[in-house]
């Protein structure tokens, strides 16, 4: 008996020594977001922070993640995103399953899809099946895009049965947000910023004044939640920004529209500040109707004219078609995850078409 206990305590230890950790900082790992390493760790919190790993091998892949700290989504080999929870473990680093692969050559990309700045997600790295090699990711010839947005570009409640339904991140998912699934349609590498309820110069239920940590101030940190580590801009050049806000702006009838459009145009401008060559999108917002759309509208239009004058030609801009009844709606009137699936297929058009295919 001692001598099978000695034998599979052998044979144990010997398969977890075959296995091999993938540190965060592996040049192999493409990274996607924005991340701040403490001690070999990666601290993120926005929605679309994502980790591939390319890999020869067969057998379990896991993820070594911070439990309950926000819900992710896995892809396979390019398929589809499923989406798992780090919650109701106990607290600490927890491996999780990612695939279980036959033998070949494999991609898995890891992503957070739910907002995370309370919960203080880490990323400890990958463990490779025994005998795996770590491979580098493709990146070539691959659009870089960064998306800035709010609730709508998060994923907000999409995957909720009504509008009658409030939040909660197990009914929210960005890989079935508009952003998600362009980043997606694109094969794009992708920088999301983006928090519900955030504004150019007010955010959701704050004053007419403004507010003290809009988009435009917060976007300058690494982090929502951490004030005190600017980002490192020459760390991604994105090819294309889509910036989608002015919804909590306008979203209620206490907002400056002066306020607003000097607002917008500064932000414009601060960010062709930090990508002098990267093409800028302007989104309207699917949620707005009547007077606060047209204000929109106005105010995108006038942005681009101003940007003209000063010989600034890298300015687009699309608009949805604002939201109805026919299919669906997310949590809280949020577009459902069938809304945000046409709007993606558009944008998807767009960029293609308009954006990525000029020189200009």
């Amino acid at each position: 008996m001692k001598l099978t206990l000695l034998i599979l305590s052998l044979f144990f230890a010997a398969t977890v020594a075959a296995q091999t950790v993938i540190a965060p900082n592996n040049p192999n790992i493409l990274v996607e977001g924005r991340t701040i390493n403490k001690n070999n760790v990666l601290h993120f919190c926005y929605p679309g922070t994502a980790f591939t790993i390319k890999f020869d091998g067969s057998g379990t892949l896991t993820a070594k993640l911070k439990a309950n700290a926000g819900y992710y989504a896995v892809s396979v080999d390019g398929g589809g995103f499923k989406k798992f929870s780090t919650h109701g473990y106990d607290d600490g680093i927890r491996e999780f399953e990612l695939a279980n692969t036959s033998a070949g050559t494999h991609t898995v990309k890891l992503m957070l899809v739910t907002e995370a700045y309370n919960v203080r997600p880490e990323f400890h790295g990958f463990v490779l099946p025994s005998g795996a090699k770590v491979l580098k990711v493709d990146t070539k010839k691959r659009p870089k895009i960064e998306f800035i947005g709010n609730s709508i570009t998060c994923g907000y409640g999409n995957e909720a049965q009504s509008e009658h339904d409030s939040f909660a991140d197990s009914t929210s998912n960005f890989a079935k947000s508009f952003a998600g699934i362009t980043i997606k349609n694109l094969n794009a590498i992708s920088m999301v910023v983006a928090r519900s309820g955030i504004g150019i110069y007010k955010n959701y239920g704050d004053t007419i004044i403004g507010s003290r940590w809009p988009m435009p101030r917060v976007y300058e940190n690494a982090l929502i939640n951490d004030t005190t580590t600017k980002w490192d801009f020459s760390s991604y050049k994105p090819d294309v920004v889509v910036i989608g806000l002015g919804t909590n702006d306008l979203s209620e009838n206490n907002y400056n529209y002066e306020k607003f459009a000097v607002s917008y145009i500064a932000f414009v401008k601060q960010i062709r500040q930090h990508y002098p060559t990267a093409k800028i999108v302007l989104l309207n917002s699917p949620m707005l109707h009547y007077q606060q759309a047209q204000h929109l509208t106005d105010v995108i239009i006038n942005t681009i004219t101003a940007m003209r004058v000063i010989n600034d030609s890298r300015i687009f801009t699309f608009s949805f078609q604002e939201q109805d009844d026919s299919l669906g709606y997310g949590a809280d009137w949020h577009p459902s995850a069938k809304r945000a699936a046409e709007m993606a297929r558009y944008l998807t058009y767009y960029l293609k078409t308009e954006v990525l295919s000029k020189r200009k």
